[in-house]
Order: structure tokens, then C-alpha cells, then sequence
């Protein structure tokens, strides 16, 4: 029959569809396909459903006309002679009520049957009940259905599921949050020096301890020492960096990529400078090791520097060292650290700024270790810079893409080596001196 055939071919195209849809559900998983692949593979499901239905709308007509037949109508529901004899039965039942009567009243059968069945509903027993569904007894659906009735919930289900549908599910960037660096910058806590040429010096007018002499009446003026003078030379060095990005880019992102990488570009000059800065805080001088780390830095402050250099003096730490002497205390029990909301860094010990860098920032070293540098940090370090750039660039369109970039012209000079102490090791154990009862 030319039902049949198209039953067939309406079973082979399901079939078909269900292949394609696994073909394009494996798109989303695999790193060769692309979006345009997925979106061929969802038109070619969108024309095969489209060819089901119509093959559907077919059958359909042809049922219409013809009628079904006992055999197709068991073709259909997926009943066997008996079930279909019993449904017979029931039309022909429900068509003359007083038959139905009349040929059960001798055994009550059909009434202890009817009996039996409302007690099953009413104890919520439609597990006992057959369901068919697609020619099946599906059991486990009347199972599940009946435990919802009683139970108001729905338990071992399986269905389309989120990996199924991923393909169309929406989805919502939120508005990116950017990572603050961590540790003070070194580039505002050094002397910076603007020059217009590529080399030069800076003189230096050494303190001079030369004193007056007595002057008798017309008597010869002794002539004093020449003052001394200390260049420090300066010969620049180019620096430079960028991001390139495409216009592609630009065009499918709402992101505003061109301000996100200035501001990069202003954190790989930040980064730089701290590399030079700890670079010439540590390039020849010798590490001194010591066993009380907190007698030591009195000693620099008190009689290594001079006064006025103990001032403007500062402590550079690294983060183990800083950890160090947070916990440590002094001989009245209180912390070696003193916050101070007037420092750029946060903590100041014995009256100086603590500048706390990264372990890793001081050169050839790794983490855990203790690094001290104490040095007035203006007059120890010097950053001659001529000029920065920063700048976009474009290119002439066969390519299609931007560039961002930065020209740095600077040196950071050594200027005073001999106010740069930098010190290693461990904090001498203080005992704390109990406070005696009011």
C-alpha cells in the first residue's frame, strides 16, 4: 500500500534526522568545527524535520480517506487480537448500556473487575496498569506517574539535558574586572631627571671638611682645596613594546580592547622601571648576612648614614622579610611594624617608610628569601628619562589590523652607592619584659 511505503520512508527519514543531530551535537565538543559548520548542520535539520512533517501530513491524508482496517489499527496501537477484540467489546458496550447489564448480571464479573480497578486508583496502585505508548508497555513511565501522584515528586528521569540544547543557549558576559597590582611601584620613590640629549652628566659638589686659616694684617690669603666634584653619567637606553590587534577584533567584541591594552602598555613601563630601580639598588654591593637584622638597620640609620641622609632614608623589604619583622615585637611586647595611614606604603619601623616588593623582584633571588635595601632612595637612585611615547598605529588596510605601542628613552643610574646598604638574614629573639600589676 502506498501507506506503508510512505510509513518506510517517514521511519528511515527519523532515523536520518536523529544521526544528523548527533553529528551536529558533536560540532559543539570538537575544536575542527566551526560556527558556520554548526549552522549548515541545524539548517540541514531544520529541512529534514521539515520533510518528516510533510511526509507525516501525507499519511495522515491518505488515513483520512481510507480508514483504517483491524490490521492497520494494530499496526498503529501496537495491539494484539485479544486487546482489540476487548476494545470491540467496549464500544459495542457503551453503544447499548442495558446489554452490558444483561449479560453480566448472572457472575458480577465485569463488577468485580470495575471493583478491583477503582481500588487500584484509589490506593495509587497504576503500576499494576498497563500504558501503551509507540507499541510498549512502559511500566517504569506508569511507575514514575503514579509515585508523583503520591509523592508530588519526580524521581529517575532522563531527557534532554543542557549538554543537548547547548548550541542555542544564550549566554551574558559580565562587565570584566581587572586585578590590581599588589605591591608599591618603585618608579614614584626614586629621583627622576628629564634630559634632551642621549648622554650626559650630572655634577656632583662633594661635602668639603677643608677649614679657614688666621689672617695677619696684609698677610697672604691661604688659598683653600679645590672643591670635589662627582659626575654621574647618564646614556639612555631605548625601551619599547606593543600589542597588535585585528579589526576583527574590534568589530565582533563590545569590549573596549584599544583603553585596555593603553593601560597595559602603562603596566610594562611600571614593570620595567621596578626592575631597573631594584637592578641599581643591588648591582655591587655586597650583601652583608647578619643575625639581628633589626640592630643592624639601627646601626645604618644611626652611624653609617649621616643625619641628614638617615631622614630621607627608607626600607625596602621583601615580602618574607616584611613577614619577618611583622611578627615580630619589641622588649614591651608591641609589634616592630607600626601602621601609619601617612606612608605611600602603609608601615613605617623606627620612624622609616617600609617599601614591601615581591620576593622575586630582587635579582637572583627566589621565594622566601630576606632582602633589605636601606638607602634615602631619592639620592641613592637616579632615572634619567629624555622622553615616552605612546601612540597607535595603523596599517594601510590590506592587512587590517592596529597597534599599540610605547617608546621609552631612559637610564637608571647607581648615583650614590656608597648610601645603599643591603642586608640578609634572621631577627634577634626579643624577650618580651612582663608589665607589672597596678
Amino acid at each position: 500500500m502506498k501507506i506503508d511505503k510512505l510509513k518506510k520512508e517517514l521511519a528511515k527519514k527519523q532515523a536520518d534526522l536523529a544521526t544528523k543531530k548527533a553529528e551536529v551535537r558533536s560540532f559543539t565538543e570538537s575544536d575542527d568545527k566551526t560556527i558556520d559548520d554548526v549552522k549548515t548542520g541545524m539548517a540541514d535539520i531544520q529541512a529534514k524535520e521539515a520533510e518528516i512533517e510533510e511526509i507525516r501530513s501525507n499519511i495522515e491524508v491518505l488515513e483520512q480517506a481510507s480508514g483504517l482496517s483491524t490490521d492497520e489499527k494494530r499496526d498503529e496501537e501496537g495491539l494484539d487480537d485479544s486487546e482489540i477484540q476487548e476494545e470491540d467489546a467496549a464500544d459495542e458496550t457503551d453503544e447499548d448500556p442495558e446489554e452490558k447489564q444483561a449479560g453480566e448480571s448472572t457472575d458480577g464479573v465485569a463488577d468485580d473487575k470495575e471493583e478491583k480497578d477503582t481500588e487500584k486508583r484509589d490506593a495509587g496502585g497504576l503500576q499494576d496498569m498497563k500504558l501503551k505508548v509507540g507499541g510498549e508497555t512502559a511500566d517504569k513511565k506508569v511507575t514514575a506517574f503514579a509515585d508523583y501522584l503520591k509523592t508530588g515528586e519526580v524521581r529517575d528521569v532522563t531527557g534532554i539535558a543542557l549538554k543537548d540544547g547547548q548550541v542555542i543557549i544564550p549566554e551574558t558576559i559580565l562587565t570584566p574586572e581587572k586585578e590590581v597590582h599588589q605591591f608599591p611601584r618603585l618608579g614614584s620613590l626614586v629621583r627622576t631627571e628629564s634630559v634632551t640629549t642621549t648622554t650626559g652628566k650630572l655634577p656632583i659638589f662633594n661635602n668639603s671638611t677643608d677649614l679657614l686659616t688666621a689672617h695677619t694684617e696684609y698677610g697672604q690669603t691661604t688659598k683653600n682645596a679645590t672643591p670635589v666634584i662627582t659626575p654621574i653619567l647618564w646614556d639612555l637606553q631605548t625601551y619599547t613594546g606593543g600589542y597588535v590587534f585585528s579589526q576583527e577584533l574590534i568589530s565582533d567584541s563590545s569590549y573596549d580592547w584599544q583603553a585596555e591594552l593603553q593601560s597595559r602598555l602603562t603596566e610594562l613601563r611600571d614593570n620595567t622601571d621596578d626592575s631597573l630601580i631594584i637592578t641599581a639598588l643591588t648591582d655591587g654591593i655586597t650583601k652583608t648576612a647578619s643575625t639581628d637584622l633589626l640592630g643592624d638597620i639601627k646601626k645604618v640609620l644611626n652611624v653609617t648614614f649621616k643625619p641628614q641622609d638617615s631622614a630621607a632614608a627608607s626600607i625596602v623589604m621583601s615580602q618574607s622579610a616584611y613577614n619577618a619583622f611583622d611578627m615580630a615585637t619589641d622588649a614591651m611586647g608591641r609589634p616592630l611594624l607600626q601602621p601609619n595611614v601617612a606612608a605611600a606604603t602603609g608601615y613605617t619601623l623606627l620612624g622609616k617608610t617600609v617599601v614591601i616588593v615581591d620576593d622575586t623582584l630582587f635579582p637572583k633571588a627566589k621565594a622566601g628569601d630576606v632582602n633589605i635595601v636601606v638607602a634615602p632612595l631619592k639620592k641613592a637612585v637616579i632615572n634619567f628619562k629624555l622622553t615616552e611615547i605612546t601612540g597607535q598605529f595603523q596599517d594601510t588596510y590590506d592587512i587590517w589590523y592596529k597597534q599599540l605601542g610605547i617608546f621609552l628613552r631612559e637610564n637608571v643610574v647607581q648615583a650614590r652607592k656608597d648610601l645603599i646598604v643591603n642586608l640578609t638574614g634572621t631577627l634577634k629573639e626579643v624577650k618580651v619584659v612582663p608589665t607589672q600589676a597596678g
